[in-house]
């Protein structure tokens, strides 16, 4: 542009520049001026955008894309790398307007390191209709990251059929990224060619790229191979067997039953659960039949594992066809079907259970008892009791389900079959007999145990007669009936809320319910006028009394669920603590309903390693656990410095642990957040579990405590399935134990890396070193004791906290 032609141009630039009103004809009439002055012109009005007025830069703006042409693509490239953001967002609005050029030049401007990137891409989008589904695929795969996202975007954005042989085309290709794009745009076609491409992709070594398109053969109607999809409810990456799940049960295709059997048998629970999720969804009593059948030659312990997942995994339809089948006429489909019904747990199958109890085939009489026991259903105690009179050999079972029926009513029938001649059936009469008593009752059947003991020549039938003593004692001990005496005193006078509270009764300022039981309406009624103010135990000092009886010693500490508080019970004059609910927890109905529910079970936990409840009150606004008070330190505080602790201590630790779990587990309480922060260790070494309160019932059969947004269970120490939100049992403790045994053993967990959801997949992953790698001075044999209590497949850990203490015993006496 020659020295005249730039001197006007700045005069007709000054002119719009100094305008008030860009739309003036004067104005106007300048910028059309500007544009005859032809494309020399460009870099100065280019590098006006910086500093002109908003008004200004629109009409500059309006210039500059009259001008965009394939000459001058290269000086607008250049205003695109400008530091001024001002100009950069002008030539991009300019560029955007413009149709005077070839739209593939901008695809050319992507290896530009200079220019900005998402300006270009806002300008390629905005030409996304002029482009050529292959040459936006070209550019995509030269850039990576955002870049390469945002392109597969605007192609998204305007590809149609006729592109779906050059995706297809690319499908294959190395980069795994792309080929994910790629799968996602191909997902909108619902084509048979298209299907055959996903499934293809669904044999590729990237789980990326598997799980891509199990997503994208999801979204669409039409068959698929469900040979491929079943193979996938076996794949390693947990994402992908669910998606294979969704992938199958849409397609509805009845052949898929036939691709489940050998997903049943596999080792992986999350494979057979996986299968019982698909078969949930389009199984019937007849698919059922045929997997029990395919199954049922082949080893016991392929058996064992397709019965545990169609049991425990399985829904309803599992469910109602296995009630069909235990009444088949095959004799191995109704012991298979009585294993399920053994896994299953749910009060439907009662009625079909008693009635398989007089099944001609022994074993599925029997494991209809065994079952029924599971259950818990007191329905069943006439048909159990009239077992007792029948064939000897059904006796033991019945015995044992009645001991855990736990229905004091019948002792006097099993006591009873203490005369039995047979071993067998007085071994098992003596352990329900322990189980059964209650205070009324312990001291009776304490004499006549130690009667039999004292007059039966049986060792056998003498250790369960010591075994059923030692039971009595940790439930009707002296100091245990002293600390019942002194609970009871500690709750007496108090505002209680155990007693049986119907739904509606909590709300965000208290119990309210017109409906409470008698006694509670007129205590609250006194508790809670109108003008009486809310308590503030923040500002607590040592010496303020709260209801007349709780002095204030001193605040203990605060978690998630409450703040914990030392006081004195001023009217038995005993310390005690009383943990305040936090207003998120106190405010949630559903969450009061439960704690009332799981405390009523927690407060029956009598036993020296367990920390003893009280009682659960509402107090000036506020509610509150009240428990035993226990000078202590955390046995976390004994694991310092990611060292080992000493052996002897550490295995009497897991020990009591287990103790005092078993006496839970006994009660129906399943702790679900056992940890090191929630045992206790005095100075004299006696060991107590706390924090039962936000234990979950196990005879409830519910995996969680809470609704959405409250966490049972400590990431570091919580059991796969209840990771997963699965129904959990003893077992579930038995891991968290496992866990807390391997920290004690080698100083450190045996999964800690990352953040909270990276190590819960850690434990669904199951992929620990073995402790006897980090602490070498293990005993042999310890090592894999600790793995075992931590199987991911919760069917090979320990099954009871008496079995894993049974286990650790021998190293601490060795």
């Amino acid at each position: 542009m020659g020295f005249f032609t730039s001197m006007r141009a700045e005069k007709l630039l000054a002119e719009v520049r100094g305008a008030a009103d860009p739309e003036h004809p004067d104005v106007r009439k300048a910028l059309a001026k500007l544009a005859s002055l032809g494309p020399g012109v460009v870099p100065l009005v280019i590098a006006q955008l910086g500093t002109t007025e908003k008004k200004a830069t629109l009409a500059l703006v309006e210039i500059l894309a009259n001008m965009v042409d394939a000459k001058t693509l290269p000086v607008f490239a250049r205003g695109l790398s400008d530091p001024n953001p001002r100009v950069v967002a002008g030539v991009s609005w300019a560029l955007s307007s413009a149709r005077n050029f070839p739209a593939t030049a901008l695809l050319d401007l992507l290896q530009d390191a200079e220019i900005s990137k998402p300006a270009l891409l806002d300008v390629i989008a905005a030409h996304r209709t002029r482009f050529q589904a292959r040459d936006l695929l070209q550019a995509a795969y030269a850039q990576d990251g955002t870049e390469k996202a945002t392109l597969f975007k605007i192609l998204g954005d305007t590809v149609d059929e006729s592109a779906v042989p050059d995706l297809i085309a690319r499908i294959e290709g190395k980069d795994p990224i792309a080929r994910m794009h790629i799968i996602n745009l191909l997902s909108r076609f619902n084509l048979p060619q298209v299907r055959q491409a996903l499934q293809n992709q669904l044999r590729d070594p990237n789980r990326m790229v598997r799980q891509a398109s199990l997503v994208a053969l999801s979204r669409m109607d039409g068959p698929v191979d469900v040979a491929i999809v079943a193979r996938l409810l076996r794949d390693a990456d947990m994402e992908v067997q669910n998606k294979a799940v969704e992938v199958l049960i849409r397609a509805r295709d009845p052949e898929v039953i036939k691709h489940l059997v050998d997903v049943l048998k596999d080792e992986n629970e999350y494979a057979r659960r996986s299968a019982v999720e698909v078969l949930n969804e389009v199984g019937d009593a007849r698919s059922v039949k045929y997997l029990l059948d395919a199954i049922k030659d082949a080893d016991w312990w392929v058996r064992s594992r397709a019965a545990d997942a169609l049991g425990k995994i399985g829904g309803p339809r599992v469910l109602d066809a296995v009630l069909q089948l235990v009444r088949d006429k095959d004799d191995d489909l109704r012991r298979a079907a009585i294993e399920i019904l053994n896994q299953t747990k749910d009060e439907r199958a009662v009625n079909s259970l008693i009635d398989a109890t007089r099944d001609n085939d022994w074993w599925v009489s029997e494991r209809a008892v065994d079952a029924l026991a599971e259950i818990g259903s007191k329905r069943a105690v006439p048909r159990l009791l009239e077992m007792l009179q029948g064939p000897a050999r059904s006796v033991p079972t019945a015995l044992r389900a009645l001991g855990k029926l736990g229905d004091a009513r019948v002792l006097e029938q099993v006591v009873a079959q203490l005369a039995r001649a047979e071993p067998g059936i007085r071994v098992e009469a003596l352990a329900a007999a322990a189980k059964l008593a209650d205070d009324r009752h312990a001291d009776t059947i304490r004499q006549a145990v130690r009667k039999h003991a004292a007059a039966s020549p049986d060792p056998t039938v003498q250790q369960a007669a010591i075994r059923a003593l030692e039971d009595l004692d940790v439930r009707f001990s002296a100091s245990v009936v002293m600390a019942n005496e002194q609970a009871r005193k500690f709750a007496e006078p108090a505002h209680t809320l155990l007693a049986e509270i119907p739904a509606g009764t909590f709300t965000g300022t208290g119990p309210t319910s017109p409906s409470l039981p008698p006694p509670v309406v007129a205590q609250e009624t006194q508790l809670l006028p109108e003008a009486t103010p809310k308590l503030d135990i923040g500002t607590l000092k040592p010496g303020d009394v709260i209801e007349g009886r709780y002095k204030f010693i001193d605040k203990i500490g605060k978690g998630a669920f409450g703040t914990v508080l030392l006081m004195e019970d001023t009217v038995v004059d005993e310390r005690l603590i009383l943990k305040f609910l936090n207003p998120n927890v106190a405010g949630d109905e559903e969450m009061m309903q439960r704690f009332v529910h799981e405390l009523r079970y927690s407060r029956k936990i009598t036993h020296r390693n367990v920390i003893r409840i009280y009682d659960f009150l509402y107090m000036q606004g506020l509610y509150a656990i009240s428990m035993e008070y226990f000078p202590s330190h955390t046995l976390g505080a004994e694991i310092k410095d990611e060292k080992p602790m000493p052996l002897a201590r550490a295995l009497q630790f897991a020990i009591d642990i287990a103790t005092g779990m078993t006496v839970a587990h006994q009660v129906g309480i399943v702790h679900r957040d056992l940890k090191p922060a929630n045992v206790l260790i005095n100075v004299e070494g006696l060991l107590k579990i706390v924090d039962f309160g936000v234990a979950a019932a196990q005879r409830e059969g519910d995996t969680q405590l809470t609704k959405t947004g409250y966490v049972i269970g400590s990431p570091k120490y919580m059991a796969p399935e209840q990771i997963l939100g699965k129904k959990v049992d003893p077992r579930a403790d038995v891991y968290s134990l496992g866990v807390i045994m391997y920290e004690m053993f080698t100083g450190v967990p045996p999964y800690s890396r990352g953040d909270h959801m990276s190590v819960m997949y850690q434990h669904v992953q199951g992929k620990a070193r073995q402790p006897q790698e980090i602490n070498p001075h293990l005993p042999p044999g310890l090592s894999d004791l600790v793995m075992k209590a931590m199987s991911v497949d919760k069917t090979k850990r320990f099954q009871s906290m008496e079995e894993l203490k049974a286990a650790v015993e021998p190293f601490l006496k060795g």
